[in-house]
């Protein structure tokens, strides 16, 4: 489909005028429509908006002056940003249906650079949890198998970019919400170092762990929607930590690539994962890469990382009237018991151990540019579940023990695609670097992307 097109040879068609922005939108909308009732990627869709800002692309692809490489390109964005004239009901019964009036920093960006926003996706209630569901507004599906669940809590975004509507969206990731789906899906996904694109209106009930990325089919996409909504911004206090953004990535076999030790996380996972991994290092390994042991307690981290999100959680319940409870996720109401009650001292406490943990990661970054682990230990299980059959109670935190931890660390991570031999669902190989080293993370995900090419899932039956 026209649509399908990288962000490269679309502008090559568009400066040709082999194809036009309209045309390439109405197309995405066709897409997106006819896979939305199999899928429930799309809490939205708009193509009066689409069109009128395709159309406005066309007119500047006609009189040669687009604005940036990101004009004329279809995109969506993750149900919880603002966009001016379009409801944010955050995936619940019990929220506003009125249209924002404004829209936030990296939307107002997007639009800016000419993108081409076809509507909101799915995520879960408050994007509380690590799957994308919710008793108001259904399952979102795997476009590998829709059987299976995308992830979350920015699914919808991975669903609409691995079924091939869009080649980018932009999610948030407080615990893994875009380094999940991303794995499950065969999309790339990058949380950046916190801050490094800007998160308004503030404050959010996820406070310092919270990180706005993209996810994409292909690095070039992935920079190119990075590069243009990320930067310091007056709105934002946080942005401001890293100066200009760095987004020309050094030759990779330049980096120092890390491997985390393997009794960290070869134990946990399942064999596929294992040998997804071992495809890599093997690969790496072949290509002339020194790999240097690394040993950091990532499931230290991570309990930290738990403990924040979970508090965050708590916060968004204590803005909900109480009567209005039963119309929420019930896994919600479970999810935060656990820290109910906790005191100020607590919460300095847990802030204490995360500055440990943040000062322990950020020594190995003297000795290496990139550490490599599994993103998660499992792929996609059915959809519907917050855990995989036959796990121990509801707890999506109990599959998840990799992500969280660069979420409290504030640090830049990645989730890179690969599928283990004979497997028709991808596995999920997570990069990580220093604050501000995003291009590093670039780096390698080119390198990898020419060793293990993104697929996209084939059309639904």
């Amino acid at each position: 489909m026209l649509h399908q097109q990288s962000f490269g040879k679309l502008r090559q068609l568009y400066q040709e005028g082999s194809a036009s922005p309209v045309e390439v939108t109405l197309s995405a909308l066709d897409h997106a429509e006819a896979i939305n009732p199999r899928l429930n990627a799309f809490a939205l869709i708009d193509r009066t908006r689409a069109l009128l800002h395709a159309r406005r692309s066309e007119q500047r692809w006609h009189e040669g002056t687009p604005i940036s490489p990101l004009d004329g390109m279809p995109m969506t964005v993750k149900e919880f940003a603002m966009v001016e004239g379009w409801p944010s009901p955050r995936g619940s019964a019990v929220t506003s249906r009125q249209p924002d009036q404004s829209s936030t920093v990296f939307v107002q960006r997007l639009d800016n650079a000419g993108a081409v926003l076809l509507g909101k996706t799915r995520a879960p209630e408050f994007n509380w949890k690590g799957v994308t569901d919710s008793p108001t507004f259904g399952i979102t599906r795997n476009p590998w198998d829709p059987a299976m669940t995308t992830g979350g809590s920015s699914g919808g975004c991975a669903a609409a970019v691995s079924a091939g509507v869009v080649r980018a969206s932009v999610g948030s990731d407080a615990g893994g919400s875009v380094r999940i789906p991303a794995a499950f899906t065969g999309t790339i996904g990058l949380k950046p170092t916190y801050g490094r694109i800007p998160l308004s209106p503030n404050p959010s009930n996820f406070f310092h762990i919270a990180h706005a990325g993209p996810i994409a089919i292909g690095v070039e996409e992935l920079t190119a929607v990075y590069r243009a909504v990320a930067g310091p911004s007056a709105a934002d206090w946080t942005s401001f930590g890293g100066g200009v953004v760095n987004t020309e990535p050094p030759p990779a076999r330049n980096l120092r690539v890390g491997l985390l030790n393997r009794e960290r996380w070869q134990p946990h996972c399942d064999a596929a994962i294992n040998t997804a991994m071992d495809q890599v290092l093997s690969r790496l390994q072949a290509d002339g890469f020194q790999l240097i042991q690394v040993d950091y307690d990532v499931e230290a981290a991570t309990r930290i990382g738990a403990d924040l999100y979970r508090l965050g959680c708590a916060a968004t319940l204590r803005s909900i009237d109480p009567a209005r409870h039963q119309e929420l996720d019930p896994g919600l109401l479970e999810f935060v018991q656990p820290v109910q009650g906790w005191d100020i001292a607590r919460y300095q406490q847990i802030c204490q151990l995360r500055d440990l943990q943040a000062d322990r990661l950020a020594a190995h970054f003297q000795d290496i540019d990139v550490m490599i682990l599994p993103t998660l230990p499992l792929r996609a299980f059915a959809a519907g579940r917050n855990v995989p059959a036959g796990s121990p109670g509801n707890d999506w935190f109990s599959w998840n023990p990799f992500t969280p931890a660069f979420n409290s660390t504030q640090v830049p991570a990645l989730s890179y695609p690969v599928w283990p031999e004979g497997s028709l669902l991808p596995a999920g190989i997570q990069l990580v670097a220093g604050h501000y080293r995003e291009h590093n993370l670039l780096a390698l995900a080119h390198w990898l992307q020419n060793q293990f090419p993104p697929r996209v899932a084939p059309p639904l039956p």
